[in-house]
């Protein structure tokens, strides 16, 4: 029974420290939207580049990265965006003609993040 408590209680410590603590991004975009691309499509887009350019700028303000190395970031993190951000919201929308603007923001793990674009800390 003693060795029982033992090992619950050091499989609750090595799980605690296990869950690293998430970051609150945000960002925002203006997208102008084209011809054959249906509203609910454009928003879509705006969506994801406005969270995008909120990872991206988080990113450069932890890190020190060389020009070469932010273009390759930011070309990595189009399709990563869906596999490393938690709880996506809208924080402002408007849209104007065929112009449309969302500020976004979500939770991202850093760890998760870093792993993805293969980044070192």
């Amino acid at each position: 029974m003693k060795y029982l408590r033992l090992i619950i209680i050091c499989l609750s410590l090595s799980i605690m420290p296990a869950q690293s603590p998430t970051v609150t991004v945000e960002g925002s975009h203006t997208l102008t939207q084209s011809d054959g691309m249906d509203i609910y499509q454009a928003i879509d887009l705006c969506l994801k580049q406005a969270i995008s350019n909120g990872v991206f700028d988080y990113l450069i303000a932890e890190n020190d990265f060389t020009e070469e190395k932010k273009a390759e970031i930011m070309e990595m993190l189009g399709p990563a965006i869906e596999m490393c951000v938690m709880d996506p919201i809208i924080i402002e929308q408007s849209i104007s003609g065929n112009t449309i603007f969302i500020r976004a923001g979500g939770e991202v793990d850093p760890m998760i993040l870093n792993g993805i674009l293969g980044i070192e800390e």
